[in-house]
């Protein structure tokens, strides 16, 4: 697009606004930052109505403390006319040979991964079957297998934990390693990392980075919905918010009337100055204020909790002395207006 094209007056998001030299040095120190990584270099384009839309990818952190829930089916439906792929043997969940896995688990990047759930004592190849052509199940072309109510129940209990810490003590420490990888290829892949699929809840890793494509016209609502489509979430979007950390220790909680991306481009592009985060709807801003004591050590903190509350007693003395003078004051000028004048003649 013709630079000269653009407008004087740049709106940069709610009641802000830059001049065309400002939003393009903006935009110029941004892509040159990121000037290995073009995918992630920000574009614009001016519509008709004359307002400048900029696009790009977003970093959003992840910083939510109660579990999602991502859904077992993907919202498109298979092509039913498509041809059936005989089964790689070194992969009974998916016929992608040695990319073990469905393919629609592969956006599920930056999640966090959870170490796997012995699956091999809940469910038995029954080997007992009569002479003949073997039975399978219609859909994973594996055997029949023969399931135990009681495991079943247990791992469904498990299911429903959301501290992943609780999945990992159920893995068997004794186990070998060709054991461990011969139950991997039971279980879907997460662009390599392996995800137990019963286990759909949990807590992702705080601090790990994801991306979303957006645009600078899109709030934070819409950035919130767009970041949990990607990933298939279930919870509610109102369930989050958005956070702009700051390296100070500053946590600002965007209003739905913030666009996200131009909180970005104003801040620039290093995450060592500002990161945003995707957090629970409840979680506590801090001001400016009280960020800039954050980082100092415990005995530096309480000598300044000690000279607040010094400064704090000698206000509310201040306060005192003067109620009492003008108490005082006003008790005198009643009176006199009270008390009867007598006048004595000679």
């Amino acid at each position: 697009m013709d630079e000269a094209a653009l407008l004087p007056v740049i709106q940069a998001g709610d009641g802000r606004t830059l001049s065309r030299a400002e939003f393009l040095s903006l935009l110029k120190t941004y892509n040159c930052f990121l000037k290995d990584k073009t995918q992630l270099h920000l574009s614009y384009s001016q519509a008709a109505d004359g307002e400048v839309v900029v696009e790009g990818f977003l970093n959003i952190c992840w910083g939510v403390r109660r579990p999602i829930r991502l859904k077992i089916q993907d919202d498109k439906l298979m092509n039913s006319f498509a041809p059936l792929v005989p089964p790689d043997p070194t992969s009974p969940v998916s016929p992608l040979g040695g990319k073990r896995g469905m393919t629609r688990w592969g956006e599920y990047v930056d999640l966090h991964q959870i170490d796997e759930m012995s699956e091999t004592p809940q469910e038995t190849v029954v080997n007992n079957l009569p002479p003949g052509r073997p039975v399978y199940e219609t859909t994973t072309l594996r055997p029949v297998r023969q399931k135990n109510p009681e495991l079943e129940a247990e791992s469904n209990l498990f299911r429903c934990m959301s501290d992943a810490s609780l999945v990992k003590r159920r893995r068997d420490k004794g186990k070998t390693a060709a054991q461990r990888e011969k139950e991997r290829q039971h279980r879907f892949s997460i662009n390599g990392h392996f995800y137990n699929y019963k286990t759909s809840i949990f807590t992702p890793s705080f601090g790990t980075p994801t991306k979303v494509r957006i645009s600078s016209r899109m709030t934070r609502d819409q950035v919130i919905e767009q970041l949990l489509n990607k990933f298939k979430i279930e919870n509610d979007p109102q369930e989050f918010a958005l956070y702009c950390v700051h390296q100070s220790g500053e946590k600002r909680k965007l209003s739905n009337r913030d666009q996200p991306l131009w909180e970005r481009i104003l801040q620039g592009p290093s995450d060592d100055i500002m990161k945003i985060f995707l957090m629970d709807v409840d979680e506590q801003e801090v001001s400016n204020d009280v960020a800039q004591y954050l980082n100092l050590e415990l005995p530096l903190l309480e000598q300044v909790l000690l000279r607040l509350s010094e400064e704090e007693n000698r206000e509310i003395q201040r306060v005192i002395n003067k109620y009492d003078q003008q108490h005082k004051l006003l008790s005198n000028i009643l009176n006199r207006k009270v008390s009867p004048h007598i006048e004595t003649s000679v």
